[in-house]
Formats: C-alpha cells, structure tokens, sequence
C-alpha cells in the first residue's frame, strides 16, 4: 500500500489483527502462487517426521545450556492448532548470573551470526525468585543445523556473560503501592485498565487488569522513573504484551506504553482515592 501517510494509518487502523502498517497489506500474484505452493508443500509432507526433527533440535539447545551451573531449560510441546510448533524456555537468576534475558537476547540479536530470541521476562511468570529471566526459542523457524548454532552462540554468552557495571537504582521518589486508574490512548482508540501494584524497596508487584482479563505485572521504579510489565498468552496463540514506562509525579504516573507487534500507545494513570497507601 503507497500512500499519503495519513491514507496508509488510516487503512492500517481498519486492519485486523492490528499488526504493525504492511504485514497484513501485501496481496498479489506472488502470494498467491506461494499460497497455493503452501497447502501443496503441507499435503505431502511428513508432519510427524518433522515434528520429530523440531524436538531434537529443542533437546540438543536444552541440553547444552542445561550443563551451566544456575540455567534451567524446558522443552514446551503446544496445545490445540495455532502455532502447532515446540518450544524451548531457557531460565536463570539474573542476580546470579548477572545478566538478563533481555540482554542476552540483544547480544545474540547484534552479534554474527544473528539470533532472534524472545527474551526478559515473557513466559517466565509465578516462577518463584522475583529476579527469574530468560529466552524463549521456537523450533520451526529454523533450518536444520541451525540448532548447533543457536546452542552454542547461548552456552557461550550464559557462560561468560558480560560484565558491565550496574548503577544500583535510585531511591524510590514515592511509594506506588494501591489502586491506579489507568487511561490508554491508542492510534485510534482508547481504552481504561486498572493496576493493583505493591512496593518493595525499587521492587513493583502486582496485577494489571485489563478489558477482558487480569494478568500478573512485575516491575522497578529507579527514582520517578517506573516500569512496569505484563502479558497474557491466549488459548490460540496470541500474545498480548503490556510494558508501561514513565515518571511518577506523586498520584500520578504516565507515559510510552509498549505493546509489542502491535507497536505502542500511551497511557496516564491516577491513584484510586480509596487506593493510597494509608
């Protein structure tokens, strides 16, 4: 789609799901010859053989980084149709080791070859320690010896992990624990949550409840500056992932919101009157 901008934000406003402009405008020839290649290329090929394959390559990668001392590692095999693929989830205590999944999954991203991971915080909720981090990888994406590669580029950074030094936060300019009305200004639309979060020192827990469902929320506030994440996975395979970022100023907080593949927002929220820390 080439257009004015405003036409082509217009037209990606209509789009559903609200992808990111382009992923979902882009219908020709060419797509339609590949789509008809697809469900030729599905009806003749061994679906368990290369399920198989999928799973040894999520063993190989687990079983490599596992012999790290503190790094944990889970084969995950799906549920239902959608996204019918294993996965891996590699865990560790970043306290412990000194670098987050996050981190990792920036130095993999920038280095040669490059790896594209999920990685921070995503699907390692309840897990216990609040320091818990990781990356997730999903196996059919990849091509066979990729595996190889993506275990050792992992075992070698989680061995010997960057060591930068940290600032340790600033203290905290107000305690955010209670009831936050929130506001959320999407592109073209809006929508009110509510957050129900509990301070610790620079440490936010809690919950984020959102306009259909309430998932639980981590976060830090470094000085005024706040952060704050949440996400839910659905039955089907969507991933709704919620990262608020901002200044506090007393009963008030606002600022970029981050919604992943479906790019960002803003938002601003107020303390609830009868939510203040008494």
């Amino acid at each position: 789609l080439l257009g004015r901008k405003d036409l082509v934000k217009a037209a990606w406003v209509q789009s559903a799901p609200h992808h990111g402009p382009n992923r979902a405008m882009k219908v020709g020839k060419e797509e339609a010859i590949g789509m008809l290649m697809a469900v030729e290329m599905w009806l003749k090929r061994d679906h368990q053989a290369e399920y198989n394959q999928w799973l040894e390559w999520m063993n190989h990668i687990s079983k490599r980084v596992s012999q790290i001392d503190g790094v944990q590692a889970e084969v995950r095999e799906p549920r239902g149709l959608s996204n019918h693929t294993p996965g891996l989830s590699v865990r560790w205590d970043a306290a412990k080791l000194g670098v987050t999944g996050e981190e990792v999954s920036d130095i993999l991203y920038n280095g040669e070859p490059r790896i594209a991971l999920n990685g921070g915080g995503f699907g390692f909720r309840n897990r216990g320690a609040s320091s818990q981090t990781g990356v997730s990888i999903t196996a059919y994406m990849m091509a066979p010896g990729e595996e190889k590669i993506v275990a050792d580029r992992l075992h070698e950074v989680l061995s010997n992990p960057p060591r930068k030094p940290k600032e340790a936060p600033k203290t905290p300019a107000t305690d955010v624990t209670g009831e936050w009305d929130v506001h959320i200004q999407y592109a073209a639309s809006a929508s009110d949550h509510r957050l129900y979060l509990k301070q610790d020192g620079n440490r936010i827990t809690g919950a984020h409840q959102g306009d259909f469902v309430t998932s639980d929320l981590a976060g830090m506030i470094d000085g005024d500056a706040v952060r704050l994440h949440s996400s839910y996975t659905e039955e089907h395979g969507d991933d709704l992932s919620y990262t608020f970022t901002g200044k506090v100023n007393g009963d008030e907080m606002s600022g970029p919101l981050s919604l992943g593949e479906y790019l960002g927002a803003t938002w601003t929220a107020k303390r609830h009157p009868f939510g203040r820390r008494g």
